[in-house]
């Protein structure tokens, strides 16, 4: 099992943020900031051709040439992990125990035959349902778990690729399988570095226009003050 932390632009931050939490992560790169990162940063460190660009390409890229079968990709600012199953949040920052949610959730999910897997995207105990805690049927990012070495992501979408890829896991495996009991808090579409650089107005149109005419009914594409919200419309039990 292989935890990957693919970063871009943030050698200033990543020790504080994913790293501290998952230490034993390798750290992901493009080949020009491979001098940079190893500057700061103690953790073992691989490089990806520069040409990869976008999600979609740069995890096909990983799970090709990182994984041993199993493999945990994390977003790069990730500041905690909140466990919800009580009355109030409950935050967890300390390595060995977010190490064992992630490899835990990893074991439960091959054994189930699954393609895909992560956590809940919602950090609200009041919605987790104590008595129904797996999800099967949502996306995930963020933290995005995958068993097996093909390609599964649209190496075109560059900002909706999990998305898709998750409709994919469903269509093929039946079901994703999404942990409701834990939240990895990190701030999304804000600060530089990551995907930002490629992220407009006109590329989060042409993408969710491409996955409307691809999943039709399947997909909801909701605007809530001036928010996108995607959400998987795919029935499991």
């Amino acid at each position: 099992m292989k935890f990957v932390i693919p970063s871009k632009g943030r050698s200033a931050s990543i020790n504080e943020k994913t790293l501290r939490l998952v230490p034993d992560a390798i750290v992901c790169v493009a080949e020009s900031e491979k001098a940079m990162y190893e500057d700061v940063c103690s953790a073992k460190i691989i490089t990806h051709p520069d040409k990869i660009s976008g999600i979609g390409m740069l995890r096909n890229w990983i799970v090709e040439n990182v994984s041993d079968g199993i493999c945990v990709m994390l977003d790069d600012d990730i500041e905690y992990v909140y466990d919800q199953t009580g009355l109030h949040k409950q935050r967890i920052e300390e390595p060995s125990h977010c190490m064992a949610i992630l490899e835990r959730t990893a074991i439960a999910a091959k054994d189930a035959n699954v393609r895909v897997f992560g956590y809940t995207q919602m950090a609200r105990p009041l919605s987790f349902k104590a008595f129904d805690p797996i999800g099967l049927n949502t996306w995930v990012g963020g933290v995005v778990g995958v068993v097996g070495t093909s390609p599964l992501w649209d190496n075109d979408l560059i900002l909706r690729a999990d998305i898709d890829a998750c409709l994919r896991s469903m269509l093929n495996e039946r079901i994703v399988f999404v942990d409701g009991r834990y939240c990895w808090i990190h701030k999304r579409f804000v600060g530089s570095g990551g995907n930002n650089t490629a992220r407009t107005d006109a590329r989060h149109t042409s993408e969710i226009k491409k996955l409307q005419s691809r999943w039709g009914k399947y997909l909801g594409v909701k605007t809530q003050k001036s928010v996108i919200r995607i959400t998987v419309k795919v029935k499991r039990r």
